[in-house]
């Protein structure tokens, strides 16, 4: 398993380190003007959000995208393809594959998670905002739909384009569950207990998506849906 963690990482840390490089400049250029042209005078307003609020909510709102799509395998695959687009030259490593689809999860959802708790403190630390802002829970959702997009990334479907619909149709089930709690003002360990839970049933989702992908089980329910021939009539 140490094995499986150090080249999974090593592939993604090889291949996107350069975004890694960027986001750390984005953050040092940000402190800057916040800290050393605007000053501790201004705050960051969230409700409505002003200048400094959209010099956060872009680019981490990006951020996540471009870890899903990094985690997921997304940038190398056709997502709308029948196959799996987890890399299918992974399959020869000598590991279970509860190591495919558990270490990429991991990074994934932590690389998430993170992501928010950095925000979280990048916002308190450079003069707070108008509004509170959760720790756990955002990191726990992020963490949820990072790995509930790969579960559904890699699984094989038997139509093309069926993996879009199938994330984004779960994947709006997911936010109208958390906008549902939100919209009764649940407590931050209601919030907890709806997300927390969703990372480890998208990680065996996406155990049984790879075990299918390594066998070669591709199902194809196109013929299903193809004009059937008439008959030749005879004469």
């Amino acid at each position: 398993m140490g094995g499986a963690a150090r080249a999974i990482g090593w592939e993604l840390r090889r291949r996107h380190r350069l975004g890694v490089i960027a986001l750390g400049a984005y953050v040092i250029i940000f402190l800057a003007i916040k800290l050393v042209i605007l000053g501790p005078g201004h705050p960051i307003r969230l409700n409505p959000p002003n200048g400094l609020a959209a010099l956060i909510i872009a680019p981490v709102s990006m951020t996540l995208f471009y870890f899903v799509a990094v985690f997921s395998y997304g940038l190398s695959g056709d997502v709308a393809a029948r196959q799996s687009i987890y890399p299918s030259r992974m399959f020869t490593m000598p590991v279970t594959t509860r190591a495919l689809a558990g270490w990429p999860m991991l990074y994934g959802t932590s690389a998430a998670a993170s992501l928010w708790i950095a925000t979280a403190i990048l916002v308190r630390w450079s003069g707070g905002a108008d509004v509170y802002v959760p720790w756990v829970w955002p990191a726990l959702l992020s963490a949820a739909c990072l790995a509930w997009t790969q579960a559904l990334m890699w699984m094989p479907y038997g139509l093309p384009g069926m993996r879009v619909v199938i994330a984004a149709l779960w994947l709006a089930v997911v936010d109208v569950i958390v906008l549902l709690a939100l919209n009764y003002k649940a407590s931050e360990l209601v919030m907890v207990a709806v997300c927390a839970p969703q990372i480890p049933f998208a990680y065996l989702v996406a155990w049984y998506a790879v075990g299918r992908a390594r066998r070669g089980d591709n199902p194809d329910w196109r013929g299903l849906f193809a004009p059937r021939k008439r008959p030749a009539s005879a004469g």
